[in-house]
């Protein structure tokens, strides 16, 4: 078990949330205790404050095996949970140790150096570390959200006074990759980067608890001034407080309370509850929580060290630490479609879609919001563009984006900051031959100007798409109606007689799509000639494709039979039926009719048809009847 553990827990703590401090006043103290166990031991059915929750309720022990996982969901308003282990079960090596020179005072790069050994002190050694963030909206004491970490350690021994620092760092590329020598550590400094440090003595009193600020980057410094001050969570409304088990927790039996395996050693035990290396002696479990609101902390951390040193002096030689991700900062991303509508041609859709870009942070400004579309255009021939953006709160966004056309897999930058709970809006409109389409959206952010640390994605499902789609219709009406009667001459020198009629095909108003129709067909006219609606002089180049509200205009002519003639003669008369065929610009096939239509053949105008027209002595012959 390795000093490594230890930092690495009082890291995962402070490290893996972002804020900033710079700038941010501090409001009033809300003490951690309220919303969290803060008593000493790990359960949450040990005693402690109903209706808070303990490190019990944050994770799932792996015993026996080392570890422990993220409960899912967690208790409403904690996120960023995270458990780090940093000793093995089976030998004294630890991975993770300052080398000699190493202080809290100097940058990190250079500055700070990492080692491993094959065999840790037993007094400065971390076992485990864990840490979660907790977001209070409700009941503060100005009334605005806060913003609290909750931190714990376990370590290897309880002898004598333990010191302990937990570092809230920025820059997310902090790390030490342990070689088999000395090895520099990667990363540096930020303007607001936070030390806690705290000192608890081994019979579970905790006696100094205060928090650093580092100011300016890289070429800053450890302000030597604490931001916030407090003490043993005794009820006391410290900006930032620390408990520590006054009682043996055992890991054995078969309701431990230690729920994840640990690994001590204690030559002289405080008690006779103590009496197994899976049990927390007194002094070696250490808990705390801050209220960075409360204490003008705010910003986005991205990695957190928790560490032991030699005392509580920022100038103390550190030993053990361990190093995890602890981002307190995200942001949340949404792609939502609206009805799509078919275009002016007929046969494309533009589909609309709504981006929007949150900083979920209640403390914490996030940079360079972007996204970029996943969905591949060059499969498809659609093209989407910008078509607005705007933003909430203090959201700087950035208009010049709008007409931007969406390129596959190429970043957008839609914001230049976010603020806590600011949300940008990009309005997207997509053009081509898919109604409306399931695809999703890759956001980015930044914890600090230039990162892209900070990432989500978000979908449009398949059910919303077809939602969203366009109701695509149409469909066909035909008329058919009988324009009298003509006498022509037949065959053999014979008078024939010859029954016109004419057809209309419809495009209704309510389609929208183009139908491209057929030349009707008719149970006894044998053909149809395509005229001018108007003039009904034949088209020379027939037009088949109908508009919306556009109506084609046929007509065509019968030769009476033997069959069709009854008796009396004014009533002998032919009935039948014109019907159509279309196909849908964008999809259907559309029938119409037959439209039947009775034409007399000999008549006293009982139809409202002129009489019979004998087109051997009449001028009008040949023209259509009207």
């Amino acid at each position: 078990m390795g000093t490594h553990c230890f930092k690495k827990l009082l890291g995962t703590l402070l490290m893996g949330t972002a804020f900033s401090l710079a700038g941010t006043a501090p409001a009033l103290a809300d003490n951690p205790a309220d919303n969290f166990q803060l008593d000493g031991d790990i359960l949450s059915s040990t005693g402690g404050p109903a209706g808070k929750p303990d490190w019990s309720d944050i994770f799932t022990g792996l015993a026996p095996s080392a570890g422990a996982t993220a409960k899912s969901p967690l208790p409403a308003g904690f996120t960023s949970a995270s458990f780090l282990v940093d000793f093995f079960p089976a030998t004294t090596a630890d991975n993770s140790l300052y080398a000699t020179g190493s202080k809290d005072t100097l940058n990190i790069t250079p500055g700070w150096q990492c080692k491993k050994t094959n065999n840790v002190n037993d007094k400065v050694d971390i076992n485990n570390a864990y840490a979660v963030a907790y977001t209070k909206t409700v009941g503060t004491s100005d009334g605005k959200p806060h913003l609290f970490v909750y931190f714990g350690l376990d370590v290897a021994s309880n002898d004598g006074t333990k010191d302990v620092g937990f570092w809230f760092l920025k820059d997310p590329t902090v790390s030490c990759p342990v070689g088999n020598g000395t090895t520099n550590f990667t990363g540096t400094h930020t303007d607001g980067d936070i030390l806690i440090v705290s000192e608890f003595t081994n019979g579970g009193r905790v006696s100094t608890i205060n928090a650093y600020r580092w100011n300016g980057g890289a070429d800053g410094s450890l302000g030597p001034t604490p931001v916030a001050s407090g003490g043993e969570c005794d009820g006391t409304a410290f900006d930032v407080c620390a408990k520590v088990n006054g009682a043996v927790l055992n890991g054995d039996g078969s309701s431990p309370d230690v729920p994840w395996l640990v690994k001590t050693k204690q030559s002289n035990p405080s008690s006779t509850a103590y009496d197994s290396s899976k049990d927390l002696d007194i002094g070696e479990f250490f808990e705390g929580g801050i209220d960075l609101t409360s204490a003008g902390i705010s910003g986005c951390f991205n990695r957190y060290l928790a560490d032991t040193r030699s005392s509580t002096s920022l100038g103390a030689t550190i030993f053990d630490f361990t190093l995890g991700n602890f981002s307190n900062c995200s942001i949340g991303a949404t792609k939502t479609c609206s009805a799509a509508s078919v275009n002016s041609d007929f046969s494309t859709f533009t589909s609309p879609f709504t981006v929007t870009i949150t900083n979920d942070s209640a403390s914490g400004t996030v940079y360079d919001a972007s996204f970029k579309e996943t969905f591949i255009f060059g499969q498809t021939g659609e093209t989407c563009k910008i078509s607005s953006v705007t933003g909430t709160g203090t959201a700087v966004v950035d208009t010049s984006v709008v007409n931007t056309q969406l390129e596959s897999g190429n970043l957008v930058k839609v914001a230049s900051s976010l603020g806590p709970n600011d949300s940008v809006i990009v309005g997207v409109s997509c053009t081509g031959a898919l109604n409306s389409f399931q695809d999703s959206i890759h956001a980015v952010a930044g914890s600090s100007a230039g990162l892209s640390d900070i990432q989500k994605d978000a979908v449009v499902s398949s059910a919303s798409a077809t939602a969203c789609q366009a109701t695509v219709q149409a469909d066909l009406q035909i008329t058919k109606v009988c324009k009298g009667m003509q006498l022509v001459a037949g065959t053999n020198s014979l008078i024939a007689l010859k029954a016109n009629v004419e057809v209309t095909v419809t495009n209704p108003s309510t389609s929208n799509q183009l139908v491209t129709i057929s030349t009707p067909t008719d149970t006894k006219v044998s053909s149809f000639t395509q005229v001018d609606c108007s003039t009904l002089a034949a088209l020379q180049t027939p037009d088949l494709v109908l508009s919306p509200n556009e109506t084609a205009c046929f007509t065509g002519s019968y030769s009476p039979t033997n069959a069709d003639l009854t008796n009396p003669p004014s009533t002998a008369a032919f009935s039948d039926g014109a019907s159509v065929t279309g196909t849908g610009s964008i999809k259907g096939t559309f029938t119409a009719g037959p439209a039947q239509a009775t034409c007399y053949l000999c008549d006293a105008d009982v139809d409202g048809v002129p009489d019979v027209i004998d087109c051997l002595t009449d001028p009008q012959c040949g023209k259509t009847p009207q």
